[in-house]
C-alpha cells in the first residue's frame, strides 16, 4: 500500500504553530514572532540560507513542549520554574521525533532554554548549546517581555529597558555575538514594522520557502499520532480519547468495505479530530457540573478550530473535513456549520460514530463511563431521532457488541 501525499512544509508547521498559539494560558502570534526575530537575527550574523530556515521552523514551532498537561501552566509560570522549563523542552523534543523534520531540529528546541553561563534546565554551558538554541532562546525572550509591550517605535522607553536588561545579561543568559545582532536589528525601523500585528504574517509568508515535503500515507499516519499525543494529555478526561476514536474508525472503515489507504486516511482525521481543543480551558474540560451556555459556546468551538487548524495544510482539505464535522449530525442539529444529510458524507458519520461511542464508554467529570450495551442503546435512540444513521448504526453495533 502506497500513495504519496505533498505538503508543503511550512503549511504544516505553520497549522502546528497556530494550534499552540491560539491554545489557553498562550500569547497569540508568540511563536510566529519569535521566528521572525530568530531568523532575523541569524541572518545579521551572517549564517547560511538552510541553516535561517532551520532556525526559523524550529523557532515556529519552539513552543510544542508546553501542549498536554503543560498547557495547564501560564507561559510565565513555565519560564521562571525551573522544572517546568525542562519538562516543556523534553516533551516537545519527544514529539518531534515523530514530525518529519530533521533530527538537528528536536535538538534546537531540547536546548532552547540553556543559558550562556551554564545554568539553564540541562547545564550545557557556552557554545556546548547548538548556535540556533541560543538564537531562539533570545527571540523567545525578547518577544515575551518586551515586544508585546512596544508601541513599535524605534526610540521608546520599552527599548531603552531592553538595552540596559540586554547589558546585564550579556555572557550569562546569552552570548555577546547573538546580543549584538538583535541591537543591530532594534535600530531598524523596519523591524518594528514587520512585528506588528496587522504585518507579522504577510512579512512571513516572504520568507518561507515554497518547499514540499512528499510523505507516504504512513508519514503522514505518524504525524497524526504525534498530534493526538498533545490533545489527549491535556486532561485525565480526555488521556487517549483520540487513540479510542481512531482505533473504532479504523475497525468501522475495515468493516465497511474501504480500502487500505481510505482507512488509513480516515484514521488520520480520527486522531486529529479534536485537535481544536487546544482552545478549551481545563476548567471547561473537567467540570463536574453542567455547562453554561458560555462554556458550553467554548466546548463547541473546538471543532470549528479543528477545520481551520488542518485546512491551512494543502493536500489535507478532505481529512479537514472529515475531523471538523465529527459534531454535525443528519438533522441538521449538530454544531457548528448546522450540516444535515444533504452535506455529510459516510466517512463524516464514521468518525461521529467512533466519537459518540468512545466518549459514552469512557469516564467524563460528570460521570462513569458507560457499559457498550447502554451506549449502543443511547446511539439507537439518537438514530430514532434522525441525529445518526440508522443503518449505519446496525453495522457499527455488530462491531462493537
Amino acid at each position: 500500500m502506497t500513495e504519496n501525499i505533498e505538503v508543503n512544509l511550512s503549511q504544516l508547521l505553520n497549522s502546528l504553530s497556530y494550534a499552540l498559539d491560539i491554545a489557553e494560558n498562550r500569547y497569540y502570534g508568540h511563536s510566529r514572532r519569535t521566528a521572525y526575530i530568530a531568523y532575523n537575527i541569524g541572518e545579521e550574523m551572517g549564517l547560511k540560507h538552510q541553516d535561517l530556515m532551520d532556525i526559523y521552523y524550529a523557532a515556529l514551532i519552539h513552543d510544542i513542549g508546553m501542549a498536554g498537561h503543560l498547557s495547564n501552566y501560564s507561559v510565565m509560570d513555565i519560564h521562571y520554574k525551573e522544572n517546568l522549563l525542562k519538562e516543556h523542552c523534553s516533551f516537545g523534543y519527544k514529539i518531534l521525533k515523530n514530525l518529519p523534520l530533521k533530527p538537528e531540529i528536536s535538538e534546537y528546541i531540547l536546548y532552547h532554554h540553556e543559558e550562556w553561563d551554564g545554568s539553564g534546565p540541562f547545564g550545557l554551558k557556552g557554545d556546548e548549546t547548538p548556535l540556533a538554541s541560543q538564537i531562539i532562546h533570545l527571540a523567545d525572550y525578547f518577544e515575551l517581555f518586551f515586544v508585546r509591550k512596544t508601541n513599535f517605535g524605534t526610540d521608546t522607553y520599552e527599548i531603552d529597558v531592553f538595552n540596559k536588561w540586554l547589558k546585564r545579561h550579556k555572557n550569562t543568559m546569552f552570548n555577546e555575538n547573538i546580543c549584538h545582532g538583535i541591537l543591530n536589528l532594534m535600530k531598524k525601523e523596519k523591524f518594528w514594522l514587520d512585528l506588528q500585528s496587522k504585518n507579522i504574517n504577510s512579512v512571513l509568508n516572504l520568507i518561507e520557502p515554497k518547499e514540499d515535503i512528499v510523505l507516504d500515507i504512513h508519514g503522514l499516519h505518524s504525524i497524526s499520532e504525534a498530534f493526538s499525543l498533545l490533545i489527549d494529555a491535556k486532561s485525565k478526561f480526555t488521556y487517549e480519547h483520540s487513540k479510542g476514536v481512531s482505533n473504532y474508525t479504523s475497525s468501522f472503515a475495515q468493516y465497511l468495505g474501504y480500502d487500505e489507504i481510505m482507512v488509513e486516511k480516515l484514521t488520520i482525521a480520527a486522531n486529529l479530530h479534536d485537535i481544536g481543543k487546544f482552545i478549551v480551558p481545563l476548567e471547561i474540560l473537567e467540570k463536574p457540573k453542567k455547562l453554561n451556555s458560555m462554556e458550553f459556546l467554548t466546548m463547541k468551538s473546538h471543532v470549528y478550530y479543528t477545520k481551520l487548524i488542518l485546512k491551512q495544510i494543502e493536500g489535507l482539505e478532505d481529512i479537514a473535513e472529515w475531523a471538523g464535522n465529527h459534531h454535525e449530525k443528519l438533522n441538521g442539529k449538530g454544531y457548528p456549520e448546522r450540516l444535515d444529510e444533504n452535506s455529510l458524507t459516510k466517512e463524516d458519520q464514521i468518525i461521529a460514530f467512533a466519537d459518540i461511542y468512545q466518549a459514552l464508554i469512557e469516564d467524563r467529570p460528570y460521570r462513569k463511563g458507560m457499559a457498550p450495551k447502554k451506549a449502543i442503546d443511547i446511539m439507537k435512540n439518537m438514530a430514532n431521532k434522525g441525529y445518526i444513521c440508522n443503518r449505519m448504526l446496525g453495522d457499527f453495533k455488530q462491531l462493537v457488541l
